[in-house]
């Protein structure tokens, strides 16, 4: 089959978005390695002062330029968005005047460093979209009434039309099977941890893998009309997030201009001094006031990073310090969605050893989940395997194998039944049976992860007073987990609307909600959470646009570190935001009376930044408590 078209969806970043992020980039490059020359030169030859100086203001001008385009129509504009270029934008007036380039060119350069982090979350979104379209079939084969085969593009396709997917092939749309028996991996849709298996009326979803048995299927969904494309249509609505420590110092800000240029005329109407008035605009410049949050959110990113944590969304830290409810995905997040062998049950007088031999002899050479899960049990167990003669996989029902003169089969227990085997009432699991003889029956589970209860324990300790588990897996798997870690309520067997539903059922009764997922089937529920952590080391553009935290790992115990890596962050913004407010009120006050002149004020208001960036510094010295657990007794 050739190579298809990719479906057009709208929501992937444009060319000119990418161009003017690279022209951003570019801009402040070029200002912060000028500066970094004019340092240097100034170090190198103190002789020559006006020449380092010349490099420095011509960085200052790289980079500040583009702010005060910003800046000034923004000083009689009323949009609460523009007070933040407002404030730099009186910065970088206020440093240039003092010839303080160096302090004229890191202001922009730090803000441009939120403002990123700032946009990322609805480059998140975008990225996203993109993920489906890699996800989704991009052609079909469409059957006619004459059963005559055409290849043909999904805009080709209509409700109504029955399509063919063989195995080995991505179902290109939702639909109801019409004809044939598979196993279909379905975790990208629901999370399941094992295939199901699908035959006449079972309901499949477009993104899934058909991975044995030929399906004829009736269209029922297509394009945005599908499961994935209506996770696609609710992820654009993560474009519109914006931080909120960004608002709140836009809030700030609007008061705080109209206060500074207020006093700064009063200086001048009361003292008659211009240069006390224009220390008043100087030591007002809200340097360190900019710098408070983006330095923490920086020492917060570094602090994150060498814990494989990716903070995407600038929101988290101050969402993550009121969390409460803890929404999580089962498998793949508190599993490993490895299937391992849980019980066996056996008819009088056969051993288990033999019912796992048989059993991984039907299974040899299986790519079915549960076949290659029983040959690995029985290697565990060292029980040896009789290799078949012949083997027959009846895709949806199990696998017939030769043994010398003997049929055996491992499979369903009706499907048993129907080959002449002889079932037990209320059989369960998966059979085996040796001729008609009904020898027992294997159960598998997934595993927890090591260090899962302990992780919660933690989260408890935290202040999560709920945690639910949500999943799409079946309900009687899903509720031996709940039980085995505690968990406050199971809701089983969902699709990513329902789980969407759920998240937005405990948002309504009051709860703050922390989402912890690692599928696209996740990717809904973590958009609307008031906090969404993917988790795990293999996760995709889909899963990573929904969410606004990545954990790069299989240790469930960084989530707890993360939470607490949040309070730090958090309480490091208020202690920056606190010591630059203290620092402006002081020299203010200070300047009005002439007692700092406007150059001694640029001085020590550019100590009140570094002060700011320090305080934001003890953060990456503070490895948290990974490092504790990852420590050996």
């Amino acid at each position: 089959m050739s190579e298809p078209e990719v479906a057009p969806w709208s929501m992937v970043m444009s060319a000119q978005e990418r161009r003017s992020i690279g022209l951003r980039l570019a801009g402040d490059l070029t200002g912060g390695g000028l500066l970094l020359v004019g340092l240097v030169l100034m170090a190198w030859r103190p002789d020559q002062p006006r020449i380092a100086a010349l490099v420095q203001a011509l960085a200052a001008l790289v980079v500040g330029v583009p702010v005060l385009l910003r800046g000034l129509p923004a000083l009689v504009s009323l949009r609460p968005r523009a007070t933040t270029d407002q404030l730099v934008s009186l910065a970088v007036l206020a440093a240039w005047a003092q010839g303080a380039f160096v302090t004229a060119t890191l202001v922009p350069l730090i803000l441009d460093i939120g403002r990123l982090f700032e946009e990322r979350t609805s480059l998140g979104a975008q990225a996203a979209i993109a993920g489906l379209q890699r996800l989704e079939a991009r052609r079909a084969c469409r059957v006619d009434p004459a059963g005559r085969e055409t290849e043909v593009g999904l805009d080709a396709l209509e409700l109504g039309d029955q399509v063919r997917v063989r195995p080995g092939q991505v179902i290109p749309v939702d639909g109801a099977v019409l004809t044939g028996h598979g196993a279909v991996d379905q975790a990208p849709i629901t999370g399941e941890s094992r295939p199901e298996d699908v035959g006449p009326g079972a309901q499949v979803f477009a993104g899934t893998l058909n991975l044995t048995g030929m399906l004829d299927v009736r269209v029922s969904g297509l394009g945005t009309q599908t499961v994935l494309g209506r996770v696609a249509a609710l992820l654009t609505s993560v474009a519109e997030a914006r931080p909120a420590w960004v608002r709140s110092l836009e809030r700030l800000g609007a008061a705080y201009v109209p206060i500074v240029l207020t006093v700064a005329a009063s200086t001048l109407f009361f003292t008659e001094s211009v240069d006390r008035a224009i220390a008043v605009l100087v030591v007002a410049v809200p340097t360190a006031l900019v710098v408070a949050g983006p330095a923490a959110m920086v020492a917060a990113l570094s602090v994150a990073a060498r814990n494989d944590m990716l903070i995407k969304d600038a929101d988290f830290l101050e969402a993550a310090t009121t969390l409460d409810t803890l929404v999580i995905d089962k498998t793949g997040t508190l599993t490993t969605g490895a299937l391992v062998l849980s019980e066996i049950a056996v008819s009088t007088g056969v051993h288990e050893d033999h019912v796992l031999s048989v059993a991984a002899s039907c299974g040899h050479g299986s790519l079915h989940p549960v076949a290659r899960a029983i040959v690995a049990a029985a290697g565990q167990r060292g029980v040896a395997i009789a290799l078949p003669t012949q083997v027959v996989e009846v895709p949806g029902l199990g696998t017939q194998a030769q043994l010398g003169d003997q049929i055996v089969r491992f499979g369903r227990p009706s499907w048993l039944q129907q080959c002449g085997v002889t079932v037990p009432e209320n059989a369960s699991g998966t059979g085996v049976a040796e001729g008609s003889r009904w020898l027992g029956s294997v159960r598998f589970t997934d595993t927890v992860r090591d260090g899962a209860s302990e992780a919660l324990a933690r989260l408890r300790a935290a202040g999560f007073s709920r945690m639910v588990l949500l999943t799409g897996d079946r309900r009687e798997e899903a509720e031996r987990v709940g039980r085995l870690l505690g968990l406050d309520e199971v809701v089983s067997e969902v699709l990513p609307e329902d789980k969407l539903s759920v998240v937005r059922a405990e948002q309504e009764r009051g709860g703050r909600v922390l989402m912890v997922g690692d599928g696209v089937n996740d990717a809904l529920a973590m958009s609307q959470a008031d906090v969404g952590v993917a988790f795990g080391a293999g996760l995709n553009d889909i899963v990573l646009g929904g969410a606004d935290v990545a954990l790069l790992t299989g240790d469930l115990g960084r989530l707890p570190d993360l939470l607490d890596l949040a309070v730090r962050a958090r309480q490091t913004v208020w202690q920056n935001l606190a010591l630059a407010l203290t620092l402006v009120v002081v020299m203010v006050g200070l300047a009005s009376r002439g007692q700092v002149s406007p150059l001694w004020g640029a001085l020590i208001h550019d100590l009140g930044a570094v002060l700011v960036v320090v305080n934001a510094a003890r953060m990456l010295r503070q490895h948290g408590r990974t490092q504790e657990h990852e420590t050996p007794a």
